[in-house]
């Protein structure tokens, strides 16, 4: 699908693709969703864009990117559709602009895109002051539905780390390592979203109205804000994995501790009960009682060392 929007003299108006040609003294929007081969080399041939560009609109496989060129500039935008368990759902968006005219391809629908494609009105207030606002625009709306995500993403980090600390075990941290992978790859994106704000905030010879700059600046600390706030949830991650790791460690050290202390009690039972266990003559061992001269004698080693322990401070008290 292909909508064309042109301004001249104060006045918006929807053209045919056939009716589109080039003309200094008119702003164009070209507006492609789903577009095809033929209807990007219409454009192409009007507008002299470079063949790596039609190539780029083309393919979902493009990296994110800022190109400059001779007759426009190309921007390839990576945004985020949807959040999934081990990763995230990403779309292409592309940006052409040259003198006059800005190319925006989507392959597939996009809500900031639809909105001024029925709202002429705020089309038409946008086109008045130069095409690079309509892309703008979009930017910015694009970059404030990332940042809605990131707080999204936040606020369950936030209750997985409550859950964590009243309750540290394993399935709780392998929840939270779940996300961890889905942050990671959102704070990949963001540091490339943020790379490509940063190229234009720079004023160069780039087709866009210096008036923007201040404009982009915005998004570029939005961005920045986004990368640094994700990057702080992985920092608190590896913090909790780490107290995890701690917490299981103390956990095993008082386990054999426990253990170490009952094998010391057990060891003069032991002892004991070989020595009254020999087939030689001993002493006491005809008379009635002696069974309880042993179990006796048991009962005091046994005692003494737990006086020993407590003493030492090698067993609690309580």
């Amino acid at each position: 699908m292909i909508k064309i929007f042109s301004y001249t003299k104060n006045k918006l108006e929807e053209i045919k693709p056939e009716e589109l040609k080039k003309n200094s003294k008119t702003t164009y929007w070209i507006a492609l969703e789903n577009s095809n081969t033929n209807e990007i080399k219409s454009i192409k041939k009007i507008f002299e864009i470079h063949p790596t560009t039609t190539e780029d609109i083309l393919s979902n496989q493009t990296r994110i990117k800022y190109e400059e060129f001779e007759e426009n500039t190309t921007i390839i935008f990576h945004g985020i559709k949807r959040l999934e368990v081990l990763g995230i759902k990403t779309y292409n968006l592309s940006f052409v602009f040259g003198e006059n005219y800005l190319i925006t391809s989507n392959s597939e629908k996009n809500e900031n895109i639809d909105y001024l494609l029925n709202n002429q009105k705020k089309l038409e207030s946008l086109m008045k002051k130069g095409k690079g606002y309509i892309m703008h625009y979009i930017l910015d709306k694009e970059m404030d539905k990332c940042t809605q995500i990131k707080a999204n993403m936040f606020e369950e980090f936030k209750e997985l780390e409550k859950n964590f600390i009243r309750n540290p075990e394993k399935e709780v941290l392998e929840e939270l390592f779940e996300k961890e992978l889905t942050i990671l790859e959102t704070r990949q994106l963001m540091e490339s979203l943020t790379d490509l704000c940063l190229s234009l905030t720079k004023p160069t010879d780039n087709y866009l109205e210096n008036d923007l700059l201040p404009y982009f600046r915005d998004i570029y600390d939005h961005a920045f804000k986004t990368t640094e706030s994700l990057k702080g949830m992985l920092g608190r991650i590896n913090g909790m994995r780490n107290a995890y790791q701690s917490i299981t460690s103390n956990r095993l050290n008082e386990t054999m501790k426990v253990l170490t202390i009952l094998m010391a009690i057990m060891m003069p039972l032991t002892v004991i009960t070989g020595f009254f266990g020999m087939n030689v003559k001993i002493p006491l061992e005809e008379h009635p009682d002696a069974y309880l001269f042993i179990l006796g004698l048991m009962i005091l080693s046994g005692a003494f060392l737990v006086w020993i322990s407590r003493t030492k401070g090698w067993m609690s008290k309580k």
